[in-house]
């Protein structure tokens, strides 16, 4: 596969600890030489693993793509809080440990498990009146940074090590849960305090880091062809988690008019209740579409897949 052909695509990137995702992104964007490229969710600069990065139009299908849960492994320490609750803070409290195992698997069963609300770190991306809530408690300004509900799909304690007191969990989240506030909230029910000190996402939705590509590999990309699809994925699957709808050839230009999809248009339709909308007998995703009274109506047209349709008039 050619270079030119994954210029708008997904790719699974395997993230090394020590860089940011921006840090990523813009290796990427120059190494490719894309001009659009964007992460579907942030990693923290000190953890690693999966990081799904969208090229060309794709950067379209971020929203989408964030929404999907998230599966980590974390180590934290507990005995001792940091002020960013991860091990790039500064030390605020230490205590001794008196905690089991067994006290350890109540307390997460009982109050982290199922619907939660999580209070999101000071230092965070959070905008508060249109700044990051990070850097207002750099400049030494108080923030307030509202509860909000997160699920915690499933917790399972892989270890504890009574010597160092570390403790390494198996978390699968939804979106927009913060696993360093995960730390510094069980630390505060186990009367301890706790940080994390090893994090790595394992797991987007159906897609596992193990599917990924080092940035080495990545580089590579630029300057020779590879028959590897290894990390590469196509818009059609990135969204894999939504419904298809396959539309006749000659019905695609209502889509590109806006106009609404009869079911005479159709000739097959699975899952709900977004549709990725392609032309029969083929994976090229043209559109998302949601269910209508009167038949299917596109709430989001990919021109440039449609575009590339050359039956289209």
């Amino acid at each position: 596969m050619s270079v030119p052909h994954i210029k708008d695509c997904v790719l699974l990137i395997d993230k090394p600890s020590g860089y940011t995702s921006f840090d990523i992104i813009h290796r990427i964007r120059k190494t490719l030489k894309v001009k659009k490229c964007g992460h579907a969710g942030t990693l923290d600069k000190f953890a690693s693993g999966l990081l799904i990065v969208c090229l060309g139009w794709t950067t379209r299908l971020v929203p989408f793509v964030m929404g999907m849960d998230k599966r980590y492994i974390a180590t934290m320490q507990l005995g001792v809080a940091t002020d960013t609750h991860d091990i790039e803070g500064q030390v605020i409290s230490k205590s001794n440990i008196q905690c089991t195992v067994e006290d350890i698997q109540s307390c997460l069963q009982t109050y982290f498990t199922g619907e939660i609300m999580q209070v999101p770190p000071d230092y965070s991306a959070i905008k508060i009146n249109g700044k990051r809530s990070s850097d207002r408690v750099r400049k030494g300004e108080l923030v307030a940074i509202a509860p909000r509900p997160v699920h915690i799909h499933k917790i399972t304690v892989l270890d504890f090590d009574t010597a160092c007191s570390q403790l390494t969990l198996d978390i699968t989240c939804s979106k927009g849960t913060y696993i360093r506030a995960l730390a510094r909230d069980l630390g505060l029910r186990l009367h301890t305090g706790a940080h994390v000190i090893a994090l790595r996402r394992v797991a987007i939705g159906d897609f596992n880091v193990t599917d990924a590509i080092t940035m080495e590999q990545c580089v590579e990309l630029s300057h020779k062809n590879s028959e590897d699809m290894r990390g590469i994925i196509t818009p059609f699957r990135a969204l894999g988690h939504f419904g298809i709808i396959a539309v006749k050839r000659d019905s695609l230009i209502k889509i590109k008019h806006g106009k609404l999809l009869g079911y005479d248009d159709i000739t097959y339709v699975t899952g709900e209740p977004v549709f990725r909308v392609v032309p029969e007998e083929t994976e090229a995703l043209v559109a998302l579409a949601v269910k209508d009274e009167k038949g299917y109506r596109c709430k989001k047209v990919f021109i440039e897949e449609l575009d590339k349709i050359d039956t289209m008039k």
